[in-house]
């Protein structure tokens, strides 16, 4: 018959208790072949997969980030999650494809103006000429100042056309791959919503099997899974909305103080805010000189004090609210994790580096926790060192 419990001092055990060893593998030759066969069909299982990694780990992003929007959903549907999941990912699809097709066009337009300008102003030297007279004025203002002029063998107009040809090449031939990447963007798109769609309704159980599988304790489990989950919704929140605001109100500004193509460079502005320290500033300072190039004074510096004080404070006052329940990180972790995840997996590795930066602290809290010991890891500090008693 079965045997019965033994009473309180019985260990409770979620999945069964565990199979004595005769019980397991008969030999050790077993484990070996199991070990070896597991081994092959992991690794042959992430070759099949490795093309879509990056699509699967932002199906993961949709997934924490539109959780409360799938939940309201299934509750206004009278418990449809199947319905609610659709929706939600409908709703996600004309959140990004419908302001995305209208900003690439106009991008793409002003981008391909602003070559055309420029390679109009190189062929018919009119733009040689207008760096001559700036070279020229330039030159009397260091005169004026008793400021020494630069050598004759530096061609400064020269080097600055040669800048401008090299530019207007740039813009003319990535406005092109902009658009005929379009395709491939929306296949990817359409992949990451369709995981995001069995996510939603069976990501809960997923995730509640990948903790049965862990050899962690429950506590630690949920504690990875919150960390991952926490740091995935403020990274994307933090960074994402705080670069769409920066290179919204860099377009304004661009746009009320007379920038040509100001929609084109808000756009640039976006992803050269996720930059850490230089950020945006690396486009709209550029933007002061060249109004301040032309003679507007008065529009260089006020494009100056819209930029420093309304797209510097946006660090400043948005990017803590939306941080608020992460995990309090050294902010020079913060900066080499995103640093060294754009390095290596792009610009998707602004959300990636923080994401494994936040799976290490993880594990090295599990480690001093459960390996150190709890003396280690509670032990109160040192008593500062005071005078010797007399």
């Amino acid at each position: 018959g079965a045997e019965a419990p033994s009473g309180k001092g019985e260990p409770h055990y979620p999945l069964g208790r565990c199979p004595e060893p005769e019980s397991g593998f008969p030999t050790q030759f077993a484990r070996l072949f199991f070990g070896v066969v597991t081994i092959l069909v992991l690794y042959y299982s992430y070759a099949i997969i490795k093309p879509y990694l990056v699509d699967l780990f932002l199906s993961l992003v949709v997934f924490f980030t539109a959780k409360p929007l799938h939940r309201g959903l299934t509750r206004l549907l009278f418990g449809q999650r199947s319905l609610a999941a659709a929706l939600t990912c409908l709703i996600l699809a004309l959140i990004i494809v419908v302001p995305l097709i209208t900003l690439v066009s106009i991008v793409a337009r002003q981008a391909l103006e602003f070559s055309s300008t420029l390679g109009h102003g190189l062929q018919s030297g009119t733009l040689g000429q207008w760096l001559n007279a700036k070279m020229d004025s330039l030159q009397d203002y260091l005169v004026h100042l008793n400021l020494p002029l630069p050598p004759e063998q530096i061609k400064l107009e020269g080097i600055l056309q040669t800048i401008l040809a090299n530019a207007s090449q740039f813009i003319y031939t990535n406005a092109i791959g902009l658009l005929s990447g379009f395709t491939n963007f929306f296949l990817d798109l359409t992949l990451i919503l369709f995981v995001a769609f069995f996510l939603f309704l069976q990501g809960d159980d997923f995730i509640a099997g990948v903790k049965r599988l862990s050899p962690l304790s429950p506590a630690d489990n949920e504690m990875i899974i919150a960390e991952m989950e926490a740091t995935i919704k403020a990274t994307l929140w933090s960074t994402v909305v705080v670069a769409v605001i920066q290179g919204s109100l860099g377009g304004v500004g661009f746009f009320l103080f007379g920038v040509p193509q100001a929609a084109f460079w808000g756009t640039v502005m976006i992803p050269a805010s996720v930059i850490p320290v230089i950020g945006a500033a690396i486009i709209w300072l550029p933007a002061v000189g060249y109004l301040i190039l032309l003679g507007s004074w008065g529009k260089g510096i006020g494009l100056f004090l819209f930029c420093a004080l309304l797209i510097g404070s946006v660090d400043n006052l948005v990017k803590p609210l939306l941080m608020r329940g992460s995990r309090s990180t050294p902010t020079v972790l913060v900066l080499l994790a995103i640093l060294g995840g754009i390095s290596y997996f792009g610009m998707i590795g602004f959300i990636l580096g923080p994401f494994i930066l936040s799976l290490l602290l993880s594990l090295l809290g599990i480690y001093e926790k459960a390996i150190l010991g709890p003396s280690r890891s509670s032990e109160p500090p040192a008593p500062a060192a005071g005078p010797d008693p007399k």
